[in-house]
């Protein structure tokens, strides 16, 4: 798949966070495998800044609605609805009852992105939490989405001082898929184009019903950018769709969805990976049009972190692993 490319590639945007306190990763050391796990998959995808730290992590203990209008979202290509109401994550970690065939009764791969609020509402003063990502994303998915799952150790490994992250399930009734959503502020700019991307190469059978590998750009009318992928497979038949956005402010809103899931980690012989799908939910269209939201914000309402502190305590948590210090764990 061309990982000793792609890891070349990285480099150049990680040294500017070559700082990692080395004690601490040699410790970690057994921690490498599900690190890199995450770290395969992004590098895959893009390479951006963030990912390119965990990598130089990795390394070293491995000798880790735009408008408010509701969006269609198929896996490729896709039209702008009228616009609708929001859906509303009232339930335990889920916006409506499921229907069974996913979101707004949608084929898998397909969905309705909810519409975002304006952000001038309210002023932001406080600032994001990984509780109010999570009720975020369960407001702006379509109805029927369940979110469960949550890596505690994966939010606290790469929440930062300008990045904010949350790795959880999603599930729109046809199979989960682990999400790992990113808000940042100051991301150097990757140096990965279309044209030196080595992420579409496929390690494992590719099934006549997986998306083609891709990678496109767009420049937005507001100076904007999106960058899109559609990665290769991994060893066990996980590929992931990623959509990152770049705003004008500085803010990155970055969105990885796999048609798989990143499992708990039990110290068994074999990958920890479930294949749950040929597509992953949503649609390249549909995460645009998430990412897009007003709502991802680095400084919220106090009632979004309100909300998300009450949303979170519906959503399941993976437990710590064992070989994981509690307090590696430790997220509220």
């Amino acid at each position: 798949m061309g990982l000793e490319d792609d890891l070349n590639g990285m480099f150049a945007e990680s040294v500017h966070e070559l700082s990692p306190p080395v004690g601490e990763m040699v410790a970690e050391g057994k921690r490498a495998g599900r690190r890199r796990l995450r770290t395969r998959r992004m590098l895959q995808a893009a390479g951006a800044a963030a990912v390119a730290a965990a990598v130089v992590t990795a390394v070293a203990v491995a000798v880790p609605r735009p408008d408010g209008a509701r969006v269609a979202g198929p896996s490729s290509g896709g039209t702008a609805q009228p616009p609708t109401a929001g859906a509303s994550a009232a339930g335990p970690a889920t916006a409506s009852p499921s229907t069974g065939k996913g979101a707004a009764g949608a084929e898998p791969g397909k969905g309705a992105v909810s519409p975002g609020t304006s952000p001038a509402a309210e002023p932001g003063t406080a600032d994001l939490t990984w509780q109010a990502m999570t009720k975020i994303l369960s407001d702006l998915l379509p109805p029927g989405a369940r979110l469960g799952n949550l890596n505690p150790f994966g939010v606290k490994f790469n929440t930062k001082p300008d990045e904010r992250y949350v790795e959880l399930e999603y599930d729109d009734g046809h199979g989960a898929s682990t999400v790992m959503l990113t808000v940042s502020r100051g991301r150097a700019p990757s140096p990965v184009t279309c044209e030196n991307w080595h992420g579409g190469s496929d390690e494992g059978t590719r099934k006549p019903g997986y998306e083609k590998p891709l990678c496109k750009t767009e420049d937005l009318p507001d100076g904007g950018r999106v960058r899109m992928f559609v990665t290769g497979t991994d060893m066990v038949g996980l590929y992931d769709e990623m959509v990152e956005l770049t705003r004008p402010d500085g803010v990155t809103v970055q969105v990885v969805a796999a048609n798989a899931t990143l499992d708990q980690y039990t110290g068994q012989k074999g990958v920890p990976i479930t294949v749950t799908r040929d597509r992953p939910p949503l649609g390249l269209d549909g995460w645009k049009a998430l990412v897009q939201s007003p709502r991802w914000q680095l400084r919220v309402p106090q009632s979004v972190v309100d909300a998300g502190r009450a949303f979170a305590k519906t959503v399941s948590r993976f437990p710590c692993p064992d070989d994981v210090k509690p307090a590696d764990c430790r997220i509220d």
